[in-house]
């Protein structure tokens, strides 16, 4: 899914895993193998409030956000893990926004986990991860799951799309009405 770019604002939003999906070939202990995210796979650390963060590249010391102070916040669903933080008006925070406006950086995401459930085939070649610890999300060149994405947007654009779907979604009861 291509994360859609837009060229103002400090909110990044998307889906940093997608439940379901096969990752990139991975090479754990020189085996190689493909896994998925089962759905819900996250819920416990986001019920249990531990604080995770969105950092570049999943370097510690490239903070950009994080859910104990507010400027990321994360939620599942039925596609996957999504997130919404506030990039800070800091060096890093202006280089990552300006990558992504750019298009040097595509909006790929990423995620930093322990395994706590998980399941293979027969052949160890493939394996779901059930249940998993969070630690981090991180926005990336290169991500294990393309299928994940990002884009930066304004508070205001946000309303702005917030209301364009409140209005469909109205147009479309008023010709359920008039066609009833």
């Amino acid at each position: 899914m291509a994360a859609e770019q837009s060229v103002d604002g400090r909110t990044l939003s998307g889906y940093a895993a997608v439940y379901g999906e096969e990752s990139r070939e991975i090479v754990e202990s020189g085996r190689p193998f493909v896994e998925r995210i089962a759905p819900g796979a996250f819920n416990e650390t986001l019920r249990s409030g531990s604080d995770v963060k969105l950092l570049y590249n999943h370097d510690a010391g490239s903070l950009l956000a994080r859910t104990k102070s507010g400027t990321l916040k994360l939620r599942s669903d039925r596609q996957g893990l999504a997130f919404e933080a506030s990039l800070p008006e800091t060096t890093l925070g202006n280089d990552v926004r300006t990558l992504l406006e750019r298009g040097d950086l595509t909006g790929e995401m990423s995620f930093g986990f322990y395994v706590e459930d998980e399941s293979w085939n027969r052949t160890r070649t493939e394996r779901l991860v059930k249940r998993a610890r969070l630690v981090e999300v991180s926005i990336v060149q290169d991500a294990a799951y393309p299928q994940t994405n990002s884009s930066l947007r304004s508070v205001s654009a946000a309303a702005h799309e917030a209301a364009l779907l409140r209005l469909e979604l109205h147009r479309k009861r008023v010709d359920r009405w008039l066609t009833s």
